[in-house]
């Protein structure tokens, strides 16, 4: 049976969306470790978070994930250089960074430092795992469901939410139930088990439904990507086609 799965950060943990086969299910997981011992038999992972690392200068693929997005482009942070990642402070990473790429860190950016770092230790100490987990971006899926167009409202906005549920379900019907359970399941009440918000439960869906195409359905930024230091591809992959054909009516992979 196959399985896909969708991950992004919710401040208290990894939120996922897992689909297979025969149905879908959803999960809160503290640690990416705790992920892969509970679905390391996943055909793949799309997770929202950068994996390939520099080392002297932007990655290329943030630089065009930001030129497509727009006005949603402020989603898009330039990722630190691995050096900067492993510091103790952001005084001392932004110095690093600066010297080493020529860019400082953007204050937003170091709020994920650690999930880099979890991400980067994770792949050096498991890895089988690099050909099953790949980097996305959440509002680039988006994008690319939406005709190659940045969508127009926020995710904080009621119309935001709905446009990006719609889209979800063009490519998985079931989309409007994970939506609803998960809200009601890890937003409501306030001492739910997540509480960041629908975006969060969104971006793992996106994710996820990324995922589940076949790779033969994905695109690449950029389209031919290098690698950085420990031969990671540095690389955010999103659907390369807009929803046209309902990826439940396709054949999953073996």
């Amino acid at each position: 049976m196959s399985k896909y799965i969708g991950v992004d950060w919710a401040s208290k943990g990894w939120f996922g969306v897992i689909l297979e086969d025969d149905g879908w299910d959803t999960d809160l997981f503290p640690s990416i470790w705790s992920l892969w011992k509970y679905h390391s038999d996943a055909s793949r992972i799309c997770i929202d978070v950068p994996i390939g690392l520099p080392s002297d200068e932007k990655r290329p693929c943030d630089v065009e994930a930001k030129a497509k997005l727009g006005r949603r482009q402020r989603s898009v942070f330039y990722t630190p250089v691995r050096d900067a990642v492993y510091e103790q402070n952001l005084d001392d990473a932004k110095a690093l960074n600066e010297a080493q790429a020529g860019f400082s860190i953007q204050n937003q950016a170091w709020s994920i430092v650690p999930r880099i770092r979890e991400v980067d230790e994770f792949l050096d100490m498991y890895p089988s795992a690099r050909d099953r987990l790949y980097e996305t971006h959440p509002e680039l899926c988006f994008w690319a469901l939406n005709g190659r167009t940045p969508v127009e409202e926020s995710k904080q906005t009621a119309a935001g939410v709905d446009r990006r549920r719609d889209l979800l379900v063009d490519e998985y019907p079931e989309a409007a139930d994970i939506l609803e359970e998960a809200v009601d399941t890890y937003t409501t009440p306030s001492y739910a088990p997540m509480v960041s918000g629908v975006d969060d439960i969104l971006d793992a869906m996106v994710a996820a439904v990324t995922a589940r195409r076949s790779t033969d359905a994905w695109a690449t930024l950029p389209v031919a990507p290098g690698t950085d230091e420990r031969d990671l591809p540095m690389r955010i992959v999103h659907p390369s086609t807009t929803n046209q054909t309902r990826l439940s009516t396709l054949e999953p992979d073996a």
